[in-house]
């Protein structure tokens, strides 16, 4: 049994982490206040081939491109993206189970993803989906449990073959299946391709990747309830 002086230090450590918790989102909230909507397409969307479409939740601040990261509509965090593709969350601000959705009305499909690029290329290319963004592999879950999307749900996997090649496991397509497999939605994953993402699939397809990537993803898709 932990004596009453750790018991007392283990409380000082949960309120000090708590505090620091507050502290670091606190500051992600004031560099969001200081963030400006884009005047044009950031390099970097521009870079992925992307359009603006679906962009209107971002900021800019200086040359870095602004993702919020909201956990029940509040915001959490936030994730810089420089011209070149570098991402860095805000320090010390939690993560874990926020997510970016990109909302239309009247979405016939809800699509799970990791970063933003591979959310706005599905966004941009079924165009009757919503989107959740949920920022890397091992968040998935838990923004999937934190939303729990229903009606017709696709879990849209990054396909990391190059490391299951190196090591025998594919992080992306397992991470997805675990969220897939939580609220019993269906995956869909690139094949095929040079690069694991679907932001990558509609690049290296080009001339019609839009429309192909639109079947492919809708026809894993299941329905939720």
């Amino acid at each position: 049994m932990p004596t009453a002086a750790e018991l007392a230090a283990r409380e000082l450590r949960k309120q000090q982490e708590r505090e620091y918790r507050l502290r670091a989102i606190r500051g992600a909230r004031e560099q969001w206040a200081q963030a400006r909507p884009p005047r044009a397409l950031h390099p970097y969307l521009e870079r992925k081939g992307l359009s603006a479409v679906g962009t209107n939740a971002l900021r800019v601040h200086g040359d870095a491109l602004i993702v919020p990261v909201f956990w029940r509509d509040r915001l959490m965090s936030i994730q810089s993206i420089t011209p070149e593709g570098q991402k860095r969350f805000w320090t010390g601000a939690p993560v874990k189970g926020g997510a970016l959705v990109l909302d239309r009305p009247r979405a016939a499909v809800t699509a799970v993803c990791e970063g933003l690029a591979t959310g706005l290329s599905i966004f941009q290319s079924l165009r009757m989906a919503r989107v959740i963004v949920a920022f890397d592999a091992g968040n998935l879950i838990h923004a999937v449990d934190q939303l729990r999307p229903t009606g017709s749900v696709v879990i849209c996997a990054d396909n990391d073959h190059g490391t299951e090649a190196k090591r025998g496991t594919n992080p992306g397509r397992e991470k997805a299946a675990n969220a897939a497999e939580l609220i019993g939605a269906g995956v869909a994953w690139p094949e095929g391709i040079e690069g694991t993402d679907w932001a990558d699939y509609l690049a290296e397809v080009g001339e019609g990747g839009a429309r192909k990537m639109e079947r492919l993803i809708q026809a894993k898709a299941r329905y939720v309830t």
